[in-house]
């Protein structure tokens, strides 16, 4: 069916695997991709392609358990608010490196405990220093009321 409504009019041809297969992708690569996603995909999908917010009641999807064919069309179609990445825009080995990047990312445990989501370092140290100062102000006011001059 996919092949019949792709004869219908112009448009992008679903991509062959080799286009967004993974495969020996070195770490330098694969360092590159997350540039590239951190640069241009971040501010909408997250650090780690967990998706977001957007403008409008619109929203940026998860990118989770998103296989790598589907990035790659997702980049050269940009589906609903998404821009698209076309070939002289983005290469094929540049989109490459970024699939390749969320792999990487979405593969690795999260070692660190309470990792909030990956919502990002600057929303996660704002959770710190509530709970940091919080906890300080609530020592504070429990040192007050034990002092001598509460008596």
């Amino acid at each position: 069916m996919a092949a019949y409504v792709a004869s219908l009019s112009p448009g992008p041809r679903i991509p062959d695997a080799e286009q967004y297969s993974t495969a020996g992708l070195t770490a330098e690569q694969i360092a590159r991709g997350g540039e590239l996603f951190r640069t241009n995909c971040s501010a909408c999908h997250n650090i780690e392609g967990r998706g977001g917010a957007l403008p409008n009641g619109s929203y940026a999807p998860s990118l989770m358990n998103t296989s790598g064919k589907h990035i790659y069309e997702a980049m050269r179609t940009g589906p609903q608010q998404m821009p698209v990445f076309a070939s002289g825009t983005m290469t094929d080995q540049d989109v490459k490196a970024i699939i390749g990047y969320l792999n990487a990312t979405h593969a690795q445990p999260s070692d660190g405990g309470f990792a909030l989501g990956g919502i990002g370092p600057v929303s996660e140290g704002l959770w710190g220093w509530i709970i940091g100062v919080g906890a300080c102000v609530l020592a504070a006011i429990w040192l007050a009321r034990k002092g001598t001059r509460s008596r």
